[in-house]
């Protein structure tokens, strides 16, 4: 269990965020520690709120919520020839067009940019219905 801060709009159970980076307007605050706790570039999803409120100057409403959040897994298709566990790899998306896909959030949709070096964590079990010669992989 990770405690934060996140704005109203994702003080909710459920919620999922990215934490892109600390901003440097919030080096003078005294909670700063709290909001920075997490890695960057990692997904986040909201599992508790604790309904205490803090002020911040940052976010919408000039205040942020204590929440629990745990890590999401990032998981995404890659060619099964560079899907190897630990390996560090050169993503490119796949030339697809099925966005009714099952999978298509994990493709097609996944909002990674091409050239993007990712390291896989694990190979996963699903494969893509399409026929291309993709297969699951968690990253970060």
């Amino acid at each position: 269990m990770i405690i934060t801060l996140v704005p109203d709009y994702l003080n909710k159970e459920g919620s999922i965020f990215q934490f892109v980076s600390p901003l440097k307007e919030c080096s003078v605050c005294n909670l700063r520690n709290v909001c920075y706790n997490l890695n960057v570039n990692s997904y986040y999803e909201v599992t508790k709120t604790r309904g205490k409120e803090h002020k911040c100057f940052v976010h919408p409403g000039d205040k942020v919520f204590t929440v629990e959040v745990t890590e999401k897994k990032r998981t995404i298709m890659l060619p099964k020839k560079i899907a190897k566990e630990g390996a560090i790899v050169t993503y490119k998306h796949t030339k697809c067009d099925n966005f009714d896909c099952e999978l298509a959030d994990r493709c097609i949709l996944n909002m990674i940019k091409d050239e993007s070096k990712i390291k896989v964590q694990r190979i996963g079990e699903a494969k893509c219905p399409d026929g291309y010669d993709l297969v699951e992989a968690d990253f970060e």
